[in-house]
């Protein structure tokens, strides 16, 4: 008697993951049973001895009750499962010493992950993979790629890919696009990653903001070291930032040149401020040097508090009391533009006008903010160009005229225009030469004193035009406080002119004559030059050499030449030395005079391709001494503010992501934000993304679709 096991082979609906089972149904003597209804059963041979049927990971043992073989013709081999998961194919399975079965890395042999039962499920592996390098080497083709270096659309370098520097990538992007620590958890960011790097496993907002402190901590010792090996000295400023709780920041920075002739601004901290009294804010300066083991300091610059005299924001003040006295001209057309802004069919109907009427004109009209005095300028200038198109809409606009005259104002007359473009002319060279004065990429000290000294010709000028006297007196009020008088400038922005190669003393004494003239310049240039020749003493004092080191020298001379063999040798002629010594001493108090030297030569061309730090780094072996003094000099900002901010009377603000981070997540953010990008942004430009915009809008509607 022959007998078989017979397996049934269905589904179990209800089992994890839909996994198939199989069911031992019976042991059957097949003398009175009838194979042909089992539909093509699974049918496994049993040998004399215990053997086992492996199915879908588990192992069920049958044993061979008889000794019967079943022909090899008759019997049909067992179909093999393969696992649905791809992690399968690079996973190798075994058993232990123990008899359990497992799996391990194909390309690391690392592993020894269970695999037993369908228990066991297979995240762990995927995990592996994420962090087998052989295996990643084996994706990536196990050798680098060429790519475009960023920033260089020219220049090939290889590439492979990294989890690490794909994180500090990460942490970089973050920093400079001012993105929130959330950025890296969205669902389009992640979908992003997975399509162009799947290798890449996103970190969580913990890890991102880690990897960004980290990033902060790594290019603070880069930025250390590399002030360290300065030469030159160190000019700070400090700036007062606001948070949307009202929380005080005080930004303190360092300006400098480099060995290589570079003006560079690095932000030093970004701390948490209770006060503004003097003495907490040198604390906190203080602080900050010793943490930087910064010694060489030239001059602090004070930001534009009340409680600080300086002149940052004077300049800034005295315009915006100007547009003041133009209240009424200014009002109306404020108005004007306001009303046609309200509203998109204004706007619409506002351009469809101006292209009958203005056709050359292609800016649009914006809004002015109050307390920036810029935008007040930018708004009357562009205003008074679309002057005719101001007249045809009165004439087929009605609402125009009535809600304008409900307002308590008047539709512009000729004369308003008049007055506008007037006072957009006179503010021109205000708004040119603040953006010049108040530069953090180049030189301006070298240039100050001169835009001072135009700005008080210009409101000379204006004085005796009757359509701008009462601004241009009301402002002369004001420069005259601050800058009638020499004694209350900053001498060292005096030195700065003199040592620009193109003015010298020559161009100095033009201006004071312009300025006081003939009649005292006598005295207040011997007042100049007296400040400057001490300043240059202490430098020789500093940089030339030292007693030491010539007695070093001397007695290494000697140690040369051997000692004097008879004690009772006399020179020939003692006084004749004499005279030779006092000689090389005249020589050498000559050949120290490099200022003399300098004011002597005569000036160079002025000419826009002229750089005043390349002459100085061409001419620095000729003024060895003078040189370091100019360095400095130059290195000495006018503005403790950028020049987006200069026009703002309200202060910088920290925005609202910044605002609801700890002062130590603040410091990281904004310090590694200049170090890498060299500029903290200021407030979005939304007039000049909105014309963008709109541009973008008119390519979009000659699309096809």
């Amino acid at each position: 008697m022959r007998r078989f096991i017979v397996l049934e082979f269905y589904p179990n609906f209800f089992m994890q993951k839909f996994a198939m089972n199989y069911k031992a149904l019976q042991i059957e003597t097949l003398e009175t049973m009838d194979c042909n209804r089992f539909q093509q059963p699974l049918v496994a041979k049993m040998s004399k001895t215990d053997e086992y049927i492996e199915v879908d990971d588990e192992t069920i043992e049958v044993e061979n009750p008889t000794n019967d073989q079943v022909p090899q013709e008759n019997v049909k081999k067992t179909k093999e499962f393969n696992p649905r998961s791809k992690v399968w194919k690079e996973f190798e399975r075994y058993k232990d010493e123990n008899g359990v079965q497992r799996c391990k890395c194909k390309h690391c042999g690392g592993g020894k992950y269970k695999c037993e039962s369908s228990g066991y499920g297979t995240k762990n592996l995927d995990y592996h993979l994420t962090k087998c390098k052989a295996y990643l080497d084996k994706l990536s083709g196990g050798q680098t790629q060429l790519a475009f270096q960023y920033g260089d659309e020219n220049k090939l370098s290889t590439w492979k890919f990294d989890q690490n520097d794909s994180r500090k990538a990460l942490a970089h992007m973050l920093v400079v696009d001012e993105l929130p620590f959330s950025f890296v958890e969205g669902a389009g960011f992640r979908y992003y990653n997975s399509v162009t790097q799947p290798l890449f496993k996103v970190p969580c907002r913990s890890t991102s903001t880690t990897d960004v402190y980290q990033l902060f901590v790594d290019e603070k010792e880069k930025i250390r070291e590399f002030i360290k090996k300065n030469i030159g000295r160190i000019c700070l400023t400090t700036d007062t930032w606001t948070s949307k709780q009202q929380s005080c920041y005080m930004c303190l920075t360092a300006h400098f040149i480099d060995n290589e002739w570079k003006l560079k601004k690095k932000v030093l901290c970004f701390s948490s401020q209770e006060s503004h009294r003097g003495v907490d804010i040198g604390k906190m300066v203080e602080k900050c040097l010793m943490e930087w083991e910064i010694e060489n300091v030239l001059t602090i610059s004070i930001d534009n508090a009340s409680a600080n005299d300086v002149a940052i924001d004077f300049l800034k003040k005295m315009v915006q009391d100007g547009i003041k006295r133009v209240d009424k001209a200014v009002e109306i057309v404020r108005w004007a533009v306001k009303w046609i802004r309200q509203s998109p069919s204004r706007i619409h109907k506002f351009t469809e006008f101006a292209k009958v009427a203005n056709p050359g004109i292609t800016k649009h009209l914006k809004r002015d903010v109050p307390t920036r005095w810029n935008s007040t300028y930018h708004m009357m200038e562009i205003a008074q160009a679309y002057k005719k198109t101001f007249e045809r809409y009165d004439i087929e606009e009605f609402d125009f005229r009535c809600e304008i005259e409900m307002a308590g104002l008047s539709i512009p007359s000729s004369s308003d225009w008049e007055r506008v473009r007037n006072v957009c002319h006179f503010l021109k060279p205000f708004h040119d030469v603040t953006l010049r004065i108040y530069g953090t990429l180049y030189v301006t000290s070298n240039t100050c004193i001169e835009d001072i000294y135009s700005i008080r010709t210009l409101l000379d000028d204006a004085i005796s035009d009757s359509s701008l006297c009462d601004i241009a007196l009301a402002m002369k009020i004001k420069f005259d406080k601050y800058f009638g008088d020499i004694e209350k400038m900053n001498l060292l922005l005096y030195f700065a002119l003199i040592l620009d190669p193109r003015n010298k003393v020559k161009y100095l004494v033009i201006l004071l004559e312009d300025r006081y003239g003939e009649k005292g310049v006598e005295a207040k240039k011997k007042y100049i030059m007296d400040s400057m020749y001490e300043l240059y003493n202490d430098y020789i004092r500093i940089h030339s050499p030292s007693s030491t080191s010539s007695t070093a020298e001397s007695t290494t001379s000697s140690s040369i030449l051997g000692k004097r063999q008879n004690p009772e040798f006399m020179a020939p002629n003692p006084p004749l030395r004499n005279k030779l010594r006092e000689k090389m001493k005249t020589n050498i108090v000559e050949s120290i005079g490099e200022l003399e030297k300098y004011l002597q030569e005569s000036v160079e061309d002025d000419s826009e391709m002229f750089s005043i730090l390349d002459w100085w780094k061409v001419n620095s072996p000729r003024f060895p001494i003078l040189s370091l003094m100019a360095r400095d000099v130059f290195a000495i900002p006018v503005s403790t503010v950028a020049s987006k901010s200069v026009f703002s009377t309200s202060g910088r603000v920290l925005d609202p992501f910044r605002s609801s981070l700890t002062p130590k997540i603040v410091e990281s953010l904004i310090c590694t934000q200049d170090w890498i990008r060299g500029s903290i942004s200021d407030t979005i430009d939304y007039e000049k993304d909105w014309e963008e915009n709109q541009q973008i809008d008119k390519e979009l509607s000659k699309m096809k679709w």
